[in-house]
């Protein structure tokens, strides 16, 4: 406790500031972990990265308290820190965001800002909670990419184009380009099927097509999940 009470007056901190500031880092951190696997609970999760965001919670508000009001400690640190290389690919800007999330509650709790702490999380948690229920942002159903190779041939394409007046309400050329040498030619379409029709419909009516090769279709939300 003598070495506490030595560090804490030394940042000008008292060793129960120190205490309640790594706990309340630690709890908002807990807070910010929950709500992340709320939010992703139809996704895959890594309970590194769960844990991650509490300790990187705690280990923030330590640093807040070790800079204090000194630039040179806040220089140093950023050049000791420096040194570290992160390699770890994340693969969902969601993550990212609640990295972020992180750091603002680890950084407040550390400087002793208790209101600001704890009202901001609490806010922004809601507010995320309340996305995810809403299901803000989720892509519209019915909404395809479609990807097919084709053999080139003199004639237009009507072929496809007559199956995509059946069964699609909407269709967009996004590209074509020639695939394996010229030997096919790959359309690329931004769909959307009409009510009754499935997806498998679709993919078997071009695959009984003259010359068809490969068909592709994609959710949009797959897409932009990838």
């Amino acid at each position: 406790m003598n070495f506490l009470s030595d560090l804490a007056a030394a940042q000008n901190f008292t060793t129960l500031d120190v205490v309640l500031n790594l706990i309340l880092a630690f709890i908002l951190g807990l807070v910010v972990s929950f709500v992340y696997r709320l939010t992703n609970r139809h996704r895959a999760l890594s309970q590194s990265f769960v844990l991650t965001l509490m300790i990187l919670s705690m280990v923030v508000a330590l640093v807040m308290m070790v800079i204090g009001n000194s630039i040179a400690r806040a220089f140093s640190l950023v050049g000791a820190l420096s040194i570290i290389r992160f390699r770890t690919v994340v693969k969902d800007n969601r993550d990212i965001a609640f990295v972020f999330f992180a750091l603002a509650a680890g950084m407040a709790a550390g400087i002793g800002n208790y209101p600001i702490a704890i009202f901001g999380v609490a806010t922004i948690s809601l507010i995320l909670l309340l996305l995810d229920y809403t299901q803000f942002g989720i892509a519209r159903k019915g909404i395809y990419l479609l990807r097919f190779q084709i053999i080139p041939t003199d004639t237009d394409d009507s072929s496809f184009l007559e199956i995509f007046k059946q069964m699609l309400s909407t269709y967009t050329r996004l590209a074509v380009k020639t695939v394996r040498m010229g030997q096919f030619v790959e359309h690329s379409y931004m769909v959307r099927l009409k009510r009754g029709i499935n997806d498998q419909e679709l993919i078997n009516s071009l695959s009984a097509l003259e010359g068809m090769e490969r068909v592709i279709l994609l959710s949009e939300e797959s897409e932009s999940e990838a």
